[in-house]
């Protein structure tokens, strides 16, 4: 499609510079949960020049100026025909929901000057029928795709993948389960609402916000989950020939998914119309409840075929509050193909079989987030490894033996080190009562990687004495922090890499079984990695106040 070139509209716009001919995007409800998650996805590439548009100037103008963006302030329902015809976009993602009940006009206007159309949406009647538009949109030149989101886009990308291997899936089975602390845009509530208590069209028996399970998500343990009216029942019949899909959600907290539950009856006996108008105070009464929960989420799919085809299990685990941008990697990775010019339909279709799994992953890794996903019912298969989520960026500047180390690959490493012991009486009790290794000079070291739940259990054999200690990412803790837990004892570690690519490990916090305890008693932890020669290296003391030093060791560890 021809780029097109117009006059902005001053009264409307925020003017920054972009680069020669960048792929431009208006992003429609960018200021949103998800839509300002999308704009902070595609930002940073170059190829891209993106606008943020939204009713709200003041949160429009704080974000454009936050990312360097475009910004226009707009009521897609007024003035986006307007807009379009200017000529100044290539592609719209509308991520303006909720889309229950919503019609094609914004597809339509995109179709009518030649627009490329994406959106977010996870309504079965809309996205399933999106294909409608598919013989305007071809005699356009546009795609038009609904569902670039976690349904269908991911989910189909699962099945995709599983069935590359040869082996048959007759039922599939998914849930997506947020954390509770995840930011809930009211659209998204009434999208909830709207479907509790009402029949589900291709799922015989099923009502929404009913068919209860329990799910155990690698990392999360198990939580609630409810039948939901999304596309993939629908899709995976048509594509794949799976006539039985489970497709739910859940809500971390008891009270509030089993009390959803509960207000879903009136409407199953017909008392009820929808609790659509109740979205204003559940979700404030769901806010209030937010401490109470955890800043992590996920999704499982389970897959199963005949005897001979077996069962699979895909996971997928969100920490630090990063699940909210899940929603929004398809669309991403959707655009960037239409930037570099590598997808090539036309027509309007429901986002299926247009992105792999590696391409949807590849967002995620991109950016950074704390998101690992993989097949297997432990999350021993999570990717990226934990440092990778922990460090980010800063994780390649590592030297090749501590990324080859903290990779999640290699599980056993051995070495040599020299133990110091205790300084003191009182520190040599104390040592032992943790069983620290005891002094020696060319002591063998052996350490053991167990990786489970999205967590690495740490195995170090010095001296003939264990130290056994749990890795793992902090509910509500920043980014480049890191847990350690020594039996009842945690402590909040803050990993950093400096200019000589040396890792070091900073206490920052700690608690005694769940409780947080002053900084007077912290010990003083001084830990360190780095490469010599190849190999790795590691120096790390551990002392308390008052007491001295309680262990000290120092030495290399190689894979062979």
């Amino acid at each position: 499609m021809a780029r097109r070139q117009g006059r902005s509209r001053r009264r409307h716009s925020v003017l920054i510079s972009v680069p020669p001919n960048p792929f431009r995007v208006l992003v429609l409800g960018g200021t949103g949960v998800f839509g300002s998650r999308l704009c902070r996805l595609l930002a940073g590439d170059p190829a891209i020049a993106i606008t943020v548009a939204a009713r709200d100037r003041a949160k429009v103008e704080a974000l454009a100026r936050e990312l360097g963006a475009a910004g226009l302030v707009l009521d897609w329902r007024r003035d986006l025909d307007r807009e379009l015809a200017s000529g100044r976009f290539d592609a719209l993602i509308h991520v303006a929901g909720p889309f229950q009940g919503q019609d094609y006009a914004v597809a339509e206007t995109c179709v009518r000057h030649r627009v490329h159309y994406l959106d977010l949406a996870d309504d079965r009647a809309y996205v399933c029928g999106i294909d409608r538009l598919d013989s305007s949109a071809r005699t356009a030149g546009v795609l038009v795709v609904a569902g670039a989101s976690t349904v269908p886009a991911l989910t189909g990308a699962v099945v995709a993948e599983a069935l590359r291997d040869g082996r048959g899936v007759d039922r599939v089975s998914f849930a997506i389960v947020p954390g509770n602390d995840a930011p809930r845009g009211r659209a998204l509530v009434e999208a909830i609402l709207s479907g509790a208590g009402k029949p589900i069209p291709h799922q015989p028996g099923r009502r929404g916000w009913g068919a209860l399970r329990r799910v155990a998500v690698p990392g999360l343990g198990r939580r609630w989950t409810a039948a939901c009216d999304l596309p993939e029942p629908v899709l995976f019949a048509r594509r794949y020939g799976v006539r039985d899909t489970y497709a739910g959600a859940g809500l971390e907290l008891s009270i509030l998914h089993l009390g959803l539950w509960l207000l879903a009856w009136p409407v199953r006996f017909g008392l009820l119309a929808t609790l659509a108008p109740a979205a204003g105070p559940l979700g404030w009464l769901a806010d209030r409840l937010r401490p109470f929960g955890t800043d992590r989420g996920g999704l499982r799919i389970d897959l199963e075929g005949k005897e001979r085809d077996g069962r699979r299990v895909w996971s997928l685990l969100a920490e630090g509050g990063d699940g909210p941008f899940v929603p929004a990697m398809p669309a991403a990775a959707l655009v960037r193909k239409l930037a570099r010019g590598d997808l090539a339909q036309r027509g309007a279709m429901a986002c299926f079989d247009l992105l792999s799994l590696g391409e949807i992953e590849a967002e995620w890794q991109r950016a950074n987030l704390r998101i690992a996903a993989g097949w297997g019912e432990t999350g021993q298969g999570y990717r990226p490894s934990l440092y990778r989520r922990v460090l980010g960026a800063d994780y390649g500047r590592l030297g090749p033996a501590a990324q080859k180390l903290h990779g999640g690959g290699c599980l056993r490493w051995a070495g040599r080190c020299s133990v110091a012991g205790p300084a003191t009486r009182v520190g040599r009790l104390i040592a032992g009562l943790f069983s620290l290794p005891p002094a020696g000079v060319d002591v063998p070291i052996a350490v053991e990687f167990l990786v489970h739940d999205g967590r690495e259990t740490w195995l170090r054999r010095v001296g003939g004495r264990t130290m056994r200690s749990l890795q793992y990412i902090g509910a509500r803790r920043p980014s480049g922090w890191l847990v350690e837990q020594f039996g009842p004892f945690a402590f909040d570690l803050a990993v950093t890499v400096d200019a000589e690519s040396c890792l070091h490990l900073a206490i920052s916090g700690m608690r005694l079984m769940g409780l947080p305890l002053p900084k007077a008693v912290w010990p003083i932890i001084e830990a360190h990695e780095s490469e010599t020669e190849g190999r790795f290296q590691f120096d790390v003391s551990i002392g308390l106040p008052m007491v001295g030093r309680l262990v000290r060791y120092s030495g290399f560890l190689t894979d062979r």
